[in-house]
C-alpha cells in the first residue's frame, strides 16, 4: 500500500472535525474529554506531515528530502489508514454524544443531559470500547512522530498547531461532566506531554544483522542502567530486554520468510550466520572495562552476557515487545517489510498480531537532531589493515548510552541515578538506602 496523499487530506479533516465537535460541547464524561486531547495533538502532527508532502509536491514522501525506502512508505500508508478508520470512530462517539444517540445500530436516544451520566456504560459506548480506542491513538501517534523524524520535517511545527488547526474562537476554558456528574476543568493541550502515563512493565529489543555487536552492547547497558537505578531506588519500568541479529539463523524462526522479502535495494540482504555466535569481546570490553556503574552486580551482568550466543529473529517479537529498536535507516526498512510479513502469515492462521506491540524505531532518534534528522548509529569504522578498534568502539557504546538514556528519560520518565561509580557513588547510595 503506497501512501496517498488523499488518505492524508481525508484523515486530517476528519481529526479537525472532530476537534471542533470536542470544543462545541460544553460538558462532556471525562473519557471523551481525555479522547478530545488526543485528537489536538494527533492533529498537530498529521498537519506536519500534510503541509511537508504539499510543499515537496508528491504523493510519496520517499521522493522527498529525508528520503523513506518502499517498505517505510508501505508502513506509513497502512498507519494513515489505521489514524482515518481510528478518527472514523472518534467522530461518531462525537456525534451521538452531541446529538444524544446511544446506538444507531439500535436506534436508542438519549434527551436528557443527565442520561449522559449512564452514556458510556450502554450499548455502543463502553468504557473498554473507548479506551482501546484511546490507546490505539496514542500507538499511532508515537509512530507518526517517528516517522516524522526519519523524514527529517522541521521540529518547530511540533511546537503549535499552525493554521490549519481549528482553534480560533475556542474558550479559554471550559467545564466537563464524568461519569459521575462531577464537573472538572478542561485543561489546554500540551503538545510537548504524551497525555498517556509512561509505560509500565515495558519490553525491549535490540536488533542488528548478527547479534554480536551492538545490539548486545544496548542490551548490556540497558541492564546495567536497570541495576544502578534500582540500587539507588529509583524507578524501573523495564520488565524484560532482549536483543536479536536480523541474519543470525541460531534459534530463529523466520528464515523463510526474511529470505522472501522483497528488499528495497539489494544490499540490504545480507548474508546469514548459521552458528551460535558469541558477543563481540572489543564490544563487551567497551561496555565493561570502566568505572562507570563499578559494582558487583557489574560482573555478574558481563558474565550474562558473554556466556549468551547469537539468537535469529522470531515472529512472536512483535507481539511479545513494546518497543523492536534497530541502528540505520536500512535495518529499520529491513525489521517494518519484516514485520508486515510476519502479520500476513499471522492472519492466514486465523490470528491477528497484537496492537501496541512491536513498534520500531530507530535508536539514533533519541540523539540530538540536526535539522530534525535520526542520526544513524553504525558499526564502529576498522583500522586501515582491517582489524577493530577499542577506542572507536568505546566512542559507539558511549553514543548508544546517550540515546538509551535519552529513550528512558522521554518514554519512561526515568531519573538517572549517581552514575559515576567511584566511591563517592557508592557512598551516596548508601546513604540513601539508610
Amino acid at each position: 500500500m503506497a501512501l496517498d496523499l488523499g488518505t492524508l487530506v481525508t484523515a486530517v479533516e476528519l481529526v479537525q472535525k472532530i476537534i471542533a465537535l470536542y470544543q462545541r460541547i460544553d460538558s462532556l464524561p471525562q473519557q471523551m474529554t481525555q479522547l478530545g486531547r488526543r485528537m489536538e495533538r494527533l492533529n498537530i502532527f498529521l498537519v506536519r506531515l500534510e503541509s511537508f508532502v504539499k510543499k515537496n509536491n508528491t504523493k510519496q514522501p520517499a521522493l522527498a528530502p529525508g528520503p523513506l525506502f518502499s517498505g517505510q512508505v508501505e508502513d506509513l500508508g497502512k498507519l494513515l489508514e489505521g489514524i482515518k478508520g481510528n478518527a472514523a470512530k472518534v467522530y461518531d462517539l462525537f456525534d451521538r454524544y452531541e446529538k444524544g444517540i446511544l446506538s444507531r445500530s439500535m436506534n436508542i436516544e438519549f434527551r436528557a443531559k443527565w442520561m449522559s451520566q449512564v452514556w458510556f456504560s450502554l450499548v455502543d459506548s463502553s468504557p473498554d470500547k473507548v479506551q482501546a480506542i484511546m490507546e490505539e491513538i496514542d500507538y499511532e501517534r508515537g509512530i507518526l512522530s517517528d516517522y516524522l523524524g526519519l523524514m527529517a520535517i522541521d521540529k518547530a511545527h511540533e511546537e503549535s498547531p499552525g493554521p490549519s488547526s481549528p482553534r480560533s474562537g475556542r474558550k479559554a476554558e471550559k467545564t466537563g461532566g464524568n461519569a459521575s456528574g462531577a464537573v472538572m476543568k478542561r485543561p489546554s493541550p500540551s503538545p510537548s506531554r504524551s497525555p498517556a502515563p509512561p509505560r509500565r512493565s515495558c519490553k525491549i529489543l535490540f536488533v542488528d544483522p548478527y547479534n554480536e555487536g551492538r545490539s548486545v552492547a544496548a542490551e548490556a547497558l540497558v541492564k546495567l542502567l536497570g541495576q544502578l537505578t534500582l540500587k539507588g531506588h529509583g524507578d524501573w519500568r523495564i520488565a524484560d530486554v532482549c536483543s536479536a541479529g536480523f541474519f543470525a539463523k541460531n534459534k530463529g524462526d523466520c528464515v523463510d520468510v526474511i529470505d522472501g522479502l522483497d528488499y528495497s535495494r539489494r544490499t540490504f540482504k545480507l548474508p546469514w550466520k548459521p552458528g551460535a555466535q558469541s558477543p563481540s569481546r572489543m564490544a563487551m570490553a567497551a561496555v565493561f572495562d570502566n568505572k562507570w556503574s563499578d559494582y558487583p552486580f557489574k560482573q555478574d551482568i558481563r558474565a550474562e552476557m558473554t556466556a549468551r550466543t547469537s539468537c535469529g529473529m522470531r515472529k512472536d517479537m512483535f507481539t511479545r515487545f513494546d518497543f523492536i529498536f534497530v541502528f540505520a535507516l536500512r535495518e529499520h526498512d529491513n525489521m517494518v517489510k519484516l514485520r508486515e510479513a510476519v502479520r500476513k502469515r499471522v492472519e492466514a492462521e486465523g490470528r491477528v498480531l497484537a496492537r501496541g506491540k512491536g513498534r520500531v524505531l530507530q535508536l539514533g532518534a533519541y540523539l540530538s537532531r540536526r535539522k530534525g534528522a535520526v542520526r544513524e548509529i553504525l558499526n564502529p569504522p576498522v583500522t586501515k589493515d582491517g582489524k577493530k578498534n577499542r577506542e572507536n568502539w568505546n566512542w559507539k557504546v558511549s553514543e548508544i548510552k546517550t540515546a538509551l538514556k535519552a529513550f528512558l528519560k522521554r518514554e519512561m520518565d526515568w531519573e538517572q541515578p549517581n552514575d559515576k561509580g567511584t566511591a563517592m557513588g557508592k557512598k551516596t547510595l548508601e546513604v540513601g538506602k539508610a
